[in-house]
């Protein structure tokens, strides 16, 4: 989309934790996925159009009983996580005010994320764990969002969030291991990926992996290691496909309390209309310096309901310490 474009310039700030260095000081990423932001430049308002997820990352010594939810694998590096993010969701066209059948709803959520990557050097084994807890549906406010932005910016104003999936809650527990199966050292790296997720937003688990290819180093080495041979620096691309199986998906098939209640407030898809089995590709450039990462992406995924088409947005990622 090209909407939120002005708002989020700041925001194109996105999590590179994978591959982020051991520092001891915290940091803060902060993501922009946007489907305007295509290599090709024929971006659209389309199905996932915007996005924002903004965290502040540090490291304790002492877990509370919130992080104890969080998995720890190991001792050997450690950082929790606290951030905010939206997402929005728009049908093929925004010009109509109408429910668009078998089109995707238009949607909106809003969560707080706390979060914990722990490695495991010797296993050469990440573990993320991240909880969100928030909204969707009006009180996302995407629709007030991306009205204001498309205004400011004398773009198209969506017309139909009038339709959106009704107002419910959000509380989502998201699991991603990703081990190091080849490590040619400073040259390619090849991980394992496997995730899952469980909760009332999105229901799911997957499988891939995941390639870096260039200057790279491995962020299982010892921490004596970390300069890459003397190599301050990191610039790879960056390759990682996965499958995923989809139980559920409240963003199109509305919330727990819309089910329960029966509502007919809003327009969702039925569960006959999403697509079980769905392929993500991501593939971009990275660049890292030990305090600061620059990650840009392509981000493409098949159709998510039936009679739907795939789509394609781009990412923007920046993170650093502070």
């Amino acid at each position: 989309m090209n909407g939120i474009i002005a708002t989020a310039l700041f925001a194109a700030l996105v999590p590179l934790a994978a591959s982020a260095q051991t520092q001891t000081s915290p940091s803060l990423q902060v993501a922009w996925d946007n489907d305007y932001l295509v290599f090709k430049g024929d971006g659209t308002d389309r199905y996932y159009t915007n996005g924002v997820r903004v965290e502040y990352f540090f490291r304790r010594e002492k877990r509370n009983f919130l992080q104890c939810v969080l998995l720890q694998v190991a001792d050997d590096d450690n950082r929790y996580g606290w951030g905010l993010a939206q997402h929005m969701f728009t049908p093929s066209r925004i010009d109509i005010a109408e429910v668009q059948p078998d089109d995707r709803p238009y949607a909106g959520a809003l969560f707080a994320i706390h979060s914990l990557r722990s490695l495991d050097w010797a296993k050469r084994m990440t573990v993320n764990t991240e909880m969100n807890i928030g909204v969707m549906g009006p009180l996302s406010m995407a629709d007030q969002a991306q009205t204001w932005v498309h205004g400011a910016i004398g773009y198209t104003i969506p017309e139909g969030w009038g339709n959106q999936v009704p107002n419910d809650i959000i509380l989502n527990y998201n699991l991603e291991v990703e081990r190091e199966v080849v490590n040619v050292p400073g040259k390619l790296i090849v991980s394992g990926i496997m995730d899952a997720f469980v909760g009332t937003l999105y229901d799911a688990m997957g499988a891939g992996f995941s390639l870096r290819m260039g200057r790279v180093r491995s962020a299982y080495d010892a921490p004596s290691e970390a300069s890459n041979g003397g190599r301050k620096y990191q610039l790879y691309l960056l390759m990682q496909p996965t499958a995923r199986v989809i139980y559920y998906n409240a963003l199109l098939q509305g919330g727990i309390i819309h089910h329960i209640t029966a509502s007919e407030e809003g327009y969702t898809l039925g569960k006959d209309q999403l697509e079980r089995i769905s392929a993500f590709t991501e593939v971009g450039v990275v660049y890292e310096r030990p305090k600061l990462s620059i990650k840009l992406a392509q981000k493409m995924r098949t159709a998510p309901f039936r009679g739907g088409n795939a789509l394609e947005y781009g990412s923007v990622t920046v993170a650093f310490n502070l």
